[in-house]
């Protein structure tokens, strides 16, 4: 991104980026579907993926991405009460427990039962299709207006 056309460029891109991820999220929400998953469809479409809009090895990219995340996970810690947090410590624990080893107990096993992968290969998929991410569980819970929620 040396050259005189490079920054018009680039918020040419975001601009579309922005508008496409907006209208997938209404269109998701509309068919009773978080806006965050219209939202990643948007970026697999422009982005790098399939019609290669940005360049996701691009250092500014990469230097806006890990500025949102900032962002992202700062408005999260504005919105925590740590309070709140300690007095549902065991059921948060038990919950987020069964939320990763569960799904990945059975990807797992569908894996390796149904589709006879071995059992590396097997693992790392599994654990690959657990949601783990933070930026999307805040997003979805924000979404359904239970971030607050005990």
């Amino acid at each position: 991104m040396t050259d005189a056309h490079s920054i018009p460029h680039l918020l040419l891109v975001l601009a579309a980026l922005l508008v496409t991820s907006k209208l997938l999220g209404a269109l998701a929400q509309r068919v009773g579907q978080p806006a965050v998953l219209g939202e990643l469809l948007a970026g697999v479409l422009l982005g790098g993926s399939v019609f290669g809009l940005l360049d996701p090895n691009d250092k500014v990219i990469q230097m806006l991405s890990e500025l949102g995340v900032i962002v992202l996970l700062f408005e999260i810690g504005l919105h925590t009460d740590v309070r709140s947090m300690a007095s549902v410590l065991g059921t948060a624990t038990t919950v987020a427990i069964v939320g990763v080893a569960l799904p990945m107990i059975l990807g797992y096993s569908a894996l390796v039962g149904v589709l006879g992968l071995e059992n590396i290969p097997a693992l790392v998929c599994a654990a690959a299709l657990t949601a783990t991410s933070i930026g999307i569980s805040a997003r979805v819970l924000s979404d359904i207006g239970q971030l607050k929620s005990r």
